[in-house]
């Protein structure tokens, strides 16, 4: 456990997160000996896990539409392809800096980019995403290397046979 110095939201939301399994699972297997008071804990720590997590997606939210407004009204209309070179960029400076968090903010915003240009919306996204997921999954990938990039193995073709 963190010191209260170092302690985060992200912490919290975590101790909140697992609080909440491990309540739930006990009350189910009926392990408090005042199950009453252990719904209420519960459902008291649910509301502050569900509080936490709506301030973080509405700063989230707000910054995002602030990055809209401001790149729309700065760059104009212009289509996806801009800021995803851009993005090949960012990523190579942030490779070179991994610790720093002003790499990581431009290509988030690159990325937001990009997709609000495409016409791309968040629900798209998180679908493709789970879609990929399963993709990567079944595929083979070589041993990590630290600092360098796993492609995932491809299959070898057959070659044809030859008719005799």
């Amino acid at each position: 456990m963190s010191d209260i110095a170092t302690f985060t939201k992200e912490h919290l939301i975590a101790v909140c997160r697992a609080d909440v399994a491990e309540m739930s699972k006990f009350l189910k297997e009926g392990e408090f000996s005042n199950p009453s008071r252990a719904a209420l804990y519960l459902r008291i720590t649910e509301i502050a896990l569900a509080s936490l997590m709506a301030e973080s997606v509405l700063d989230r939210d707000q910054v995002r539409l602030e990055h809209a407004q401001w790149s729309q009204a700065t760059f104009g209309n212009v289509g996806p392809v801009g800021p995803l070179k851009h993005l090949s960029k960012e990523a190579m400076e942030a490779a070179a800096k991994p610790n720093d968090l002003s790499e990581w903010a431009d290509m988030q915003f690159l990325l937001w980019d990009a997709q609000r240009r495409a016409g791309i919306t968040d629900e798209q996204i998180t679908q493709a995403m789970i879609e990929k997921l399963e993709v990567n999954k079944a595929r083979q990938w070589p041993e990590p290397k630290d600092g360098e990039p796993r492609l995932h193995i491809k299959e070898q073709s057959q070659p044809p046979v030859p008719e005799a």
